[in-house]
């Protein structure tokens, strides 16, 4: 955010402009909104670790309880760093090797994005990347002029794994992994200077191997084990061991940080695995899935920009909502850095750190596969009330989650009540603007002896829609409606309007 302070002594004016502020991303791995006490409860029957150094942040900043990401990582990491859906990117699934799309070169990056606002911010990630398998891909694929950390999406052991730094990379390097990252953000972070900086510190942490961190880490679970039988049969356990053990480092990187002049992000990049997943998270509605559980995250945002802080915020937001958020923290926006011609799906959240609320807003997942058809893929969409997944597999279901947060009844496998029915049709209706598909091309359309029609240059399979009130914007489809083809064109009729007016929608 930007502000101008003008003073005229006599013929002259000159203007003061903040300085940018700093910017710092955290991500962790697999944590999702179910491991957080900022969104689930022990009364719920969960055992949350402790993270007081978290707690610390959400004092100072705003929780977003509406927060959500992708199923799996690397589409995440994907939209969060281009602003851009899944379908847009080809980023649709993680990348599980060579033969995995990865994120294109092409892609119009955030880094890229800072270097075009002006501002003279230096970049730089730490940890985990896992958008291409390249060792310099970092840089030449997301623009990072600084790196070090792992490129693909695990280590094989948290304390013998091998580390890339600017396109080098050492074998059986022994750190702790959750320390290392750290280690390496705060000596990037001091040797700043007064310069503005962005840094997407991105934890391995809680992903597997699953194991037993450094009890001066993660001193409430120093009575574990460690033996792999142990972690086998009490997975929840050395999860939380290692969220702690996160926590602690977090706490130090914190530390090293000026707060009065930094924006501070904390986001989980999807929901925790089917062996760690909390109650009251249904089993099987984790990771890899369109579930609550494996796509709602914690988000934290505290910094200079907030307003009242130590609260609680409902709007809507997707992790490729941080594209943008970041750009106005910065003070630029995407308009003044992203070249004409690259769809941005990314909405900025800084009004909610302003203290404004947004029901209007919707969320949108994706996930699909590269190898074989996933029983899971599919897409999601819901509203501030109702969410519809659509599966791959031709299963549509409809969840209240007002009334039913955790997705246990499919509101399909009964009768819609007439309301239920109209936020059903518009979730159906909506999802037709999440596609790279540009529609048809409509020749006319006609309002003749009470009737509408319109007429296509292309047969194929679309589908008139009807909203009857656009203040009040559902949409549903018109089941009656008459088609009829001619050579290379169709004409869609709906024969029976309202009397009063109608405005309609063409749509595959």
């Amino acid at each position: 955010m930007e502000f101008g302070v003008s003073l005229e002594l006599g013929a002259w004016c000159f203007s003061a402009r903040a300085a940018p502020k700093n910017i710092l991303l955290i991500i962790a791995d697999d944590v999702g909104a179910d491991a957080s006490f900022f969104y689930n409860s022990t009364n719920n029957g969960a055992k949350l670790p402790p993270t007081p150094n978290l707690a610390s942040l959400a004092s100072s900043g705003v929780v977003f309880a509406n927060a959500y990401a992708n199923p799996v990582c690397s589409p995440t990491r994907a939209c969060l760093i281009t602003g851009r859906y899944s379908f847009r990117t080809g980023v649709g699934d993680a990348i599980a090797g060579a033969g995995s799309p990865q994120l294109s070169s092409s892609e119009f990056t955030l880094p890229e994005a800072m270097n075009a606002s002006g501002l003279g911010y230096h970049l730089a990630q730490f940890g985990k990347w896992h958008l291409a398998l390249a060792p310099n891909s970092p840089l030449n694929v997301g623009g990072w002029t600084n790196f070090a950390g792992v490129t693909a999406g695990a280590i094989a052991n948290y304390t013998n794994w091998t580390k890339t730094v600017n396109g080098s990379q050492t074998a059986n390097y022994t750190n702790y992994a959750t320390t290392d990252v750290v280690n390496d953000a705060v000596s990037w972070i001091q040797a700043r200077g007064t310069n503005p900086w962005l840094a997407w510190v991105a934890f391995n942490a809680g992903h597997t191997p699953l194991h037993k961190p450094p009890t001066n880490l993660a001193p409430h679970y120093a009575s574990l084990s460690g033996t792999q039988n142990d972690i086998n049969n009490n997975p929840a356990n050395y999860f939380d061991a290692m969220i702690e053990a996160m926590d602690t480092e977090i706490g130090r990187l914190l530390a090293a940080v000026n707060l009065t002049n930094t924006h501070v992000i904390f986001l989980g990049d999807n929901g925790s695995t089917s062996s760690t997943l909390q109650p009251p998270y249904p089993s099987g509605h984790g990771k890899s899935t369109l579930y609550e559980g494996g796509i709602k995250v914690p988000m934290i945002i505290a910094g200079p920009e907030v307003v009242n802080p130590n609260r609680t915020n409902t709007t809507l937001v997707h992790a490729v909502d941080l594209f943008a958020t970041i750009l106005e923290l910065a003070g630029t926006s995407v308009g003044a850095t992203v070249p004409a011609g690259v769809t941005i799906d990314s909405h900025s959240v800084v009004s909610a750190l302003q203290g404004q609320t947004d029901t209007s807003r919707r969320v949108y997942v994706d996930l699909f596969g590269d190898n074989i058809l996933n029983s899971q893929d599919g897409r999601s969409l819901r509203d501030a009330r109702y969410k519809l997944i659509r599966l791959n597999t031709g299963t549509n279901q409809f969840y209240d989650l007002q009334t039913d947060p955790y997705e246990n009844t499919n509101l399909l496998s009964g009768a819609l009540t007439a309301e239920q029915k109209q936020y059903y049709d518009r979730l159906e209706f909506w999802f037709y603007g999440y596609s790279t598909n540009t529609g048809p091309r409509i020749a006319s359309a006609a309002w003749t002896n009470g009737q509408f029609s319109c007429t296509l240059t292309q047969a194929a399979s679309y589908a008139l829609w009807r909203c009857d009130d656009l203040s009040t914007t559902f949409w549903s489809q018109v089941t009656n409606a008459v088609a009829t083809t001619n050579g290379s064109t169709v004409t869609l009729k709906d024969i029976s309007p309202p009397t009063s007016r109608a405005f309609y929608s063409v749509v595959k």
